[in-house]
């Protein structure tokens, strides 16, 4: 993608569509793709041998050591899931290099809170996060899948 024609670099290329709109499309399609995933990971056939490590910490507290301490079938299900927001994104707004950059990081970011011991939760455009909804689920495995 990032060599792709369809992706623009330049500053000068900036616009509201391909950056605030863009941004938007990224986590809406996002957790419509990671939901049913990770869902799919708590399924009893598969729990045990791939998504259950990742539960082991019932309380996560120690941000990036605990978000990414994933079996590799786990990681590579999340970073699909990413890549799709990504391109779905490319393809409906033509999202700019920097923004694709900036969702990056903030998806890093949310993942070390949701699991750091701080309390943050805040709305964005019907979009709501919350570190006790993630907190919840590592204590209650059946709800808060995204």
């Amino acid at each position: 993608i990032w060599h792709s024609a369809a992706v623009p670099k330049a500053w000068a290329d900036l616009g509201v569509l391909n950056t605030a709109v863009a941004l938007y499309v990224m986590f809406v399609v996002l957790d419509l793709f990671y939901a049913p995933a990770h869902r799919f990971l708590h399924w009893r056939y598969v729990y045990p041998y791939i998504h259950k490590h990742h539960h082991r910490q019932i309380f996560p507290v120690r941000g990036y050591l605990d978000a990414g301490n994933e079996h590799p079938v786990e990681h590579l299900i999340g970073t699909t899931c990413t890549w799709l927001a990504v391109y779905a994104a490319v393809l409906t707004t033509g999202a700019h290099a920097a923004t694709i950059f900036f969702f990056f990081n903030i998806h890093a970011a949310l993942a070390m809170l949701n699991h750091s011991p701080y309390d943050v939760d805040f709305t964005i455009l019907g979009l709501n996060y919350s570190v006790k909804a993630h907190e919840l689920h590592h204590r209650c495995f059946t709800t808060n899948y995204a």
